[in-house]
């Protein structure tokens, strides 16, 4: 079991952050020892990481959340390649848009 500073050390995740995700329900119930405070084993901390990974990635909090909720569901079957294709397919789908923007654009500026 860790104490909140030795998951932020773990994950690299500041402390201030993981307590974000806890009152957001980003990350699922924290345990807490006799005394109230936050204790964390492995696969908290592994989720910690895999939500780094995702917010570096540009994931959007409420998908995050979701994947995390299928990851708790189903632990034993971490599938992260999917939720990573799924993601990227999002982005890719962003950047058509962006595209057809900055064509409008440079189509309606004065040359």
């Amino acid at each position: 079991m860790y104490s909140i500073q030795k998951a932020s050390d773990l994950s690299q995740i500041p402390s201030s952050s993981i307590r974000y995700y806890e009152k957001i329900k980003l990350v699922p119930t924290l345990k807490r020892n006799i005394q109230g405070i936050r204790i964390f084993d492995d696969k908290d901390i592994e989720i910690l990481r895999l939500i780094k990974c995702f917010r570096r990635l540009g994931m959007p909090i409420e998908d995050i959340r979701g994947n995390i909720s299928n990851i708790n569901l189903e632990y034993e079957n971490i599938d992260t390649n999917s939720i990573l294709l799924q993601h990227k397919k999002s982005l890719e789908e962003q950047i058509l848009i962006l595209n057809s923007y900055i064509d409008e654009i440079e189509n309606k500026i004065i040359k």
